[in-house]
């Protein structure tokens, strides 16, 4: 099925689909370099057999700060209470559509195509799959930089057994002298090492589990990336700041 599609434009019509459904950001990896160096159950072969590349939507920093946290400390964080902002969650799911739309176009043509949508994964690195697929660098802060959009919220990868055009990493300094996504963490989650900073999981409360008391669902805080949202590139674009 694959030899009838030629790479080039099976890849430029994803990327045009993407962009038109949703997505800000649409960048193709090869999957065997995701596939280096992740630990076992995290690879894409665990995800799905014979992947050859890793498809990843982004949409920026007009995503940020989706949700007002009234936070209260706890044993358990019980306390804390959740609202999607207005606004955010219609384009959240303008979001999900182009992921869908991405995997029924491939699906339709006779390709495997598996999706690991926005959030949190538990198998993939969306993180390195986004750099991987040049859509922007690791900053200061660890997260995801794309020099325009600055920080990419929502990340979606869809793998597929079809080889596309890969993109290539972006080898560029976002940050330069900035370290405001430092200073915003009050939990001393970095850590200087030289002229570099570490990220330090364990001291990071945006991975705190939290329930939501309204629909009983547990959800991560309570900082709501501060160190994230505290970041100047793409600021002008952020409609909720």
């Amino acid at each position: 099925m694959e030899m009838k599609y030629k790479t080039d434009e099976l890849t430029d019509e994803i990327r045009n689909l993407g962009l038109t459904t949703g997505a800000e950001l649409v960048g193709f990896a090869s999957a065997e370099k995701l596939e280096k160096g992740a630990p076992k159950g995290h690879k894409p072969s665990d995800f799905l057999l014979n992947a050859r590349s890793v498809i990843v939507l982004a949409c920026g920093r007009q995503l940020n700060e989706d949700r007002d946290y009234v936070y209260k400390w706890g044993p358990n964080f019980s306390l804390t209470y959740i609202k999607l902002k207005d606004g955010i969650g219609q384009r959240r799911k303008e979001a999900r559509r182009s992921v869908e739309a991405v995997k029924n176009f491939l699906t339709k043509r006779g390709f495997k195509a598996i999706t690991e949508m926005h959030g949190w994964s538990g198998v993939l690195s969306f993180k390195i799959a986004a750099y991987l697929a040049g859509l922007g660098v690791f900053g200061k802060g660890c997260f995801v930089v794309h020099p325009q959009l600055g920080p990419l919220n929502i990340l979606s990868c869809i793998l597929t057994d079809t080889s596309l055009k890969y993109d290539t990493p972006l080898e560029i300094d976002v940050c330069g002298d900035c370290v405001e996504c430092i200073k915003a963490c009050k939990y001393g989650a970095f850590k200087k090492v030289s002229k570099s900073y570490k990220w330090i999981p364990e001291k990071c409360r945006c991975y705190d589990l939290i329930m939501n008391p309204v629909n009983l669902k547990w959800t991560y805080g309570p900082c709501n990336s501060k160190c994230v949202n505290a970041c100047p590139i793409g600021n002008h674009l952020n409609l909720n700041f």
